[in-house]
């Protein structure tokens, strides 16, 4: 007789308490990253601890390889906006927050920009920790072919960091991009020659 009244006290509260975790977990997008990010080992994509703002442009393949271990980085040769060769993975989290990419482009061997594609509710969150890490960053305008848009960079060690700048509109994508000084300098002087600034 104690037991099932021990059973009928404590079975509600326990079963309303589930139910919270459970609604948590699935309504609420911080309830969801943390079951992405719990669920990242089970789906076979790696979780990536690489600081892209240590990058530096005199990393070879071997170097960026070397800072990744357990990640296969998929190369190709030809042509890409900042090199020759791209190697990119399939991630499951940066850090703490889900990711689905990154990629790496080099040229003539050596590392030149660095790119890495986050889940779109997660933006703020990645604004929000570069902001206290690197300070408030430098907001300009950048032109394309879509029309103009915001972006914050920052100057690192060795080049600078762009993110685009407040809420991403349904066309923008979801990327932290790490530029080398190398690039920098090329597209600085190639907008010289245009009369056009870095974009």
């Amino acid at each position: 007789m104690k037991r099932r009244s021990y059973i009928r006290y404590w079975l509600p509260p326990v079963l309303l308490l589930l139910a919270g975790v459970l609604a948590w977990l699935t309504l609420t997008a911080d309830g969801r990253r943390r079951v992405d990010l719990a669920l990242v080992s089970l789906r076979g994509v790696p979780a990536v601890d690489l600081s892209l703002v240590e990058l530096d442009s005199h990393l070879n393949e071997v170097g960026v390889r070397s800072r990744l271990p357990g990640v296969e980085l998929q190369c190709t040769d030809g042509p890409s906006p900042f090199g020759d060769r791209t190697c990119a993975a399939r991630i499951g989290a940066y850090g703490r927050l889900p990711a689905d990419a990154l990629a790496f482009y080099f040229a003539d061997g050596e590392l030149r920009a660095a790119k890495l594609n986050y889940r779109r509710d997660v933006h703020g969150e990645v604004l929000a920790s570069l902001t206290r890490r690197l300070g408030e960053g430098d907001t300009n305008l950048r032109s394309g072919a879509g029309g103009g848009a915001r972006v914050i960079n920052w100057q690192v060690i060795d080049g600078v960091l762009v993110i685009n700048a407040g809420d991403l509109a349904p066309s923008d994508e979801a990327a932290l991009l790490w530029l080398s000084s190398a690039v920098v300098e090329e597209r600085m002087r190639a907008g010289r020659g245009s009369g056009r600034t870095l974009r």
